[in-house]
């Protein structure tokens, strides 16, 4: 999007990061936000997302705890790409397991969090969604949506070891991993808003 902040572009009248923290609140104990700029605008997103009241969809649900805005680690190299922030999120949460979702994401499913967890059977450290696509040739083409992964702590050293080896591709070190796919249906759940153009395309499923 030509440098500008994805994750505050708007689309139907919220930014895109208010939709990805509404889809996910529900489902997890604690929400934050991996942001090395604009924090104080991510800071309120994220505390109307995590304020405890009731909604629509879960009446008798209160809002996750705020973990607050994390920038990257400071000793970590500028603009290092997602995998930066996936560790950075290990470093500070709270709980054994992460839930990794990208900011240009905002249809994820309602049982994401929930099915994840339940494919991580013993030894499984990573769990990622999978999704599939009819291809140009017909043929149907896999989809791994590696940055929406769930990553167990216990993997944080590893990453940090192969941070400072020069690793920066999250599908890459996650395949290094004890990791397993789990199937997703519709595949347009996890569509990614990449340009201002589909942002301002009408949404085929309202």
């Amino acid at each position: 999007m030509g440098g500008i902040d994805k994750g505050l572009q708007p689309w139907r009248g919220q930014p895109l990061a208010q939709w990805v923290m509404t889809a996910v609140r529900t489902q997890v104990r604690g929400l934050g936000v991996g942001a090395n700029r604009n924090q104080s605008r991510y800071a309120q997103l994220l505390q109307q997302t995590c304020r405890s009241d009731t909604s629509e969809e879960a009446p008798h649900a209160s809002g996750p705890v705020s973990a607050g805005v994390l920038a990257d680690a400071p000793e970590l190299p500028a603009r290092s790409g997602p995998l930066a922030g996936i560790l950075t999120g290990l470093q500070h949460c709270p709980t054994d397991w992460l839930q990794s979702v990208a900011c240009d994401t905002p249809r994820l499913p309602g049982d994401l969090v929930a099915r994840l967890i339940a494919a991580c059977h013993a030894g499984i450290d990573i769990a990622v969604p999978r999704t599939e696509e009819v291809a140009p040739d017909g043929t149907l083409e896999e989809r791994l949506h590696w940055t929406c992964a769930l990553i167990h702590k216990r993997v944080t050293p590893d990453l940090a070891a192969a941070f400072v080896k020069g690793e920066r591709k999250v599908g890459q070190w996650i395949r290094s991993q004890r990791w397993v796919a789990v199937s997703f249906a519709p595949a347009c759940d996890f569509e990614n808003m990449n340009t201002l153009e589909t942002l301002e395309a009408p949404d085929e499923r309202r």
